[in-house]
C-alpha cells in the first residue's frame, strides 16, 4: 500500500469486505457521539461530493446496484482462480485504466483548447468501465495505487506499461523499487509541483465514480481523492479522508492522509509556496 513517502508493502489482494484493505495499524481515530474524531480533535463533516458546476466525466446510464457489483466481484475472483491474477488484472483493468489516462492527458494538455464544461466522450468512463474500475480498486490495492500514481506522477515517468506491470505484479522487486523511487523523488523535490489540471481531472472522475456506485464501495475512491488533494496541498484532503473512514474505518490510506494533515506533513513543493 502507498505510504506518505513510498513503500508498497505486502499488498492485500482480496479484502474480506468492500473497500477495506485490512492492514494492521495503530488506531488513530475514535468513534464519538458526533462521528469519527481523529487524533482527539473533532473531525470535519464528510465531504459533500455533489459539487455545483463540476464537469461530468462519465457517460451515465443509471447508477450501479449492489447486486451488479457483487456479480462483477464474483466474476473477477472466479477469473483470478481460473486464469491467474495477472491475466485477469490485465483483461479487467487495462481498458478502463487507459481511458482514465487518456482523460488525464487531455486535461493536462495546455495546447488543446476546451470550451467551459466541454468533455470529450471518448475519454469518459462509461458504466461498464466504472464497474470494472470499482471492482479493481476495492479488490486489489495495487490497482487502486496505479490509478492514484497516474494522477500525481507524470506519464513520462510512470508510463502505462509500468503501471500495468505494477497492477499485475506489485510484489515484484523492480516494480516495488521503481514505485518507491518515483514517490520518494516527487515527495522530496521542492521543484516537483503536481500537474494541477491532471490532478483536478482525476478528482472529478473519482467523484463521478462515487456518484455511480453503492455507498459500500466508496471508501477507496474517497481515499484516493484525499491523497491527491493532500499532494496538491488542498484543504479538502481531510474531509475526503474522513468520508472514506466514515464508510470503512479500516481504510488505512485515508488514515495516512489524516495523520499527514494533522502533523502538517506535505510534499516538499508545498513548503515553497
Amino acid at each position: 500500500m502507498i505510504a506518505i513517502v513510498a513503500v508498497p508493502k505486502s499488498f492485500c489482494e482480496t479484502p474480506k469486505k468492500p473497500s477495506s484493505d485490512h492492514r494492521p495499524r495503530k488506531k488513530r481515530h475514535r468513534i464519538g457521539s458526533s462521528g469519527i474524531v481523529p487524533y482527539k480533535r473533532r473531525a470535519r463533516k464528510p465531504i459533500d461530493h455533489a459539487k455545483e458546476g463540476r464537469i461530468m466525466t462519465t457517460n451515465k446510464t443509471g447508477r450501479i446496484t449492489g447486486t451488479e457489483m457483487e456479480e462483477a466481484i464474483s466474476r473477477f475472483e472466479r477469473d483470478c482462480r481460473s486464469d491467474g491474477v495477472g491475466e485477469t488484472v490485465r483483461s479487467f483493468i487495462r481498458e478502463p485504466l487507459f481511458i482514465w489516462m487518456d482523460a488525464l492527458a487531455q486535461a493536462s494538455d495546455e495546447s488543446v483548447s476546451h470550451s467551459e464544461g466541454e468533455f470529450h466522450a471518448e475519454c469518459g468512463l462509461d458504466r461498464n468501465m466504472i464497474m470494472r474500475t470499482t471492482v479493481g480498486i476495492n479488490r486489489m490495492l495495487s490497482i487502486r495505487d496505479v490509478f492514484l500514481i497516474s494522477a500525481i506522477v507524470d506519464e513520462r515517468y510512470a508510463d502505462r506499461d509500468f503501471l500495468m506491470s505494477f497492477a499485475e505484479r506489485p510484489k515484484l522487486s523492480r516494480n516495488a523499487q521503481r514505485l518507491e523511487q518515483l514517490l520518494s523523488d516527487s515527495f522530496r523535490d521542492p521543484l516537483a509541483r503536481p500537474d494541477m489540471k491532471r490532478c483536478d481531472q482525476a478528482i472529478n472522475m473519482l467523484f463521478d465514480i462515487i456518484d455511480m456506485i453503492p455507498k459500500t464501495y466508496r471508501a477507496q475512491p474517497f481515499a484516493v481523492i484525499s491523497y491527491i488533494m493532500w499532494w496538491m496541498g488542498q484543504e479538502g484532503a481531510m474531509a475526503s479522508a474522513i468520508s472514506a473512514l466514515a464508510i470503512d474505518d479500516q481504510c488505512s490510506l485515508a488514515a495516512i492522509v489524516c495523520s499527514a494533515v494533522e502533523r502538517r506533513i506535505g510534499p516538499a513543493w508545498t513548503s515553497e509556496t
